[in-house]
């Protein structure tokens, strides 16, 4: 019983040392943000390029046809959202303890150049019509451009706990994409020579708002945080033009969306 005792004020004697060391840390010039910091992150979430509804026109021997569907704002959306899915990078620039300045974003750029098609040959001459040259059909050209950039600004405030760093912002996001395609084939029908494609067919989006944004950044240690995001009201204006071919006209379209709450985010960040 005196061995438990005693084992007992030790314990409490070493435990009241801990906490008495602890406090007198104060730990807030290592984890709250100071001007010149820069911190970057890796987005979780939802994805932030446009992807409905992109496809170029299709060509004139096949079903020649210019679809109407509208830009739509996919990236906001209230269905589908993955906090396991790596969406973007942050990077913030602090001008004081307060202030900060943000950008975000992401670009994808992808190009399959054409190839022309080679008709088979038939030796008609023998008498099992032999295949000289294989028929090799021809490489549509396909060039995708995605581009998404958000430009903001953060104002930090105090909090009771040391680790906690609220903010609250805005950010005007820009959205930019487009697919490209061309046939390069010249085929035989009826014995005449077709031309398939008349010249390159395009889809392009643009799209511009403005968001107001809070959030709330929970330092881990010294360099490390994890971080949430939430977009309260969010407005977003997209114009698509669809053109089936050069000289001809476009198909233009538009579309406006509003959204309150509509859009969150996690964080995984450094900072230096």
């Amino acid at each position: 019983m005196k061995k438990i005792i005693t084992y007992g004020i030790l314990l409490f004697g070493i435990l009241g040392a801990t906490a008495q060391q602890i406090e007198e840390i104060d730990t807030t010039d290592i984890y709250a943000p100071v001007g010149g910091d820069f911190s970057i992150s890796v987005l979780f979430g939802r994805g932030n390029f446009f992807d409905t509804g992109l496809m170029a026109p299709s060509s004139p021997v096949v079903n020649w046809t210019v679809e109407g569907e509208g830009p739509y704002a996919d990236m906001i959306d209230p269905n589908e959202n993955d906090a396991s899915n790596m969406v973007g990078v942050e990077g913030r620039f602090f001008l004081s303890n307060r202030f900060a300045l943000k950008l975000s974003g992401g670009a994808i750029f992808r190009n399959t150049p054409s190839r022309s098609n080679i008709e088979s040959f038939t030796n008609f001459e023998e008498e099992n019509n032999q295949v000289w040259i294989p028929n090799y059909a021809s490489v549509e050209s396909d060039k995708r451009t995605d581009l998404n950039f958000n430009l903001g600004a953060e104002l930090h405030f105090d909090s009771r706990f040391k680790r906690v760093s609220p903010y609250v912002g805005f950010t005007f996001p820009f959205y930019y994409a487009r697919r490209s395609a061309y046939d390069p084939a010249v085929i035989t029908q009826a014995n005449e020579p077709v031309i398939v494609d008349i010249g390159e067919r395009h889809t392009e989006v643009f799209g511009v708002g403005a968001q107001i944004i809070g959030g709330v950044d929970f330092h881990l240690m010294e360099g490390l945080y994890m971080g949430a995001e939430v977009k309260p009201v969010s407005y977003l204006y997209a114009y698509s033009q669809k053109s089936p071919g050069p000289g001809l006209e476009n198909l233009e379209a538009n579309s406006n969306t509003f959204s309150f709450f509509g859009q969150t985010f996690l964080k995984l960040g450094f900072k230096f």
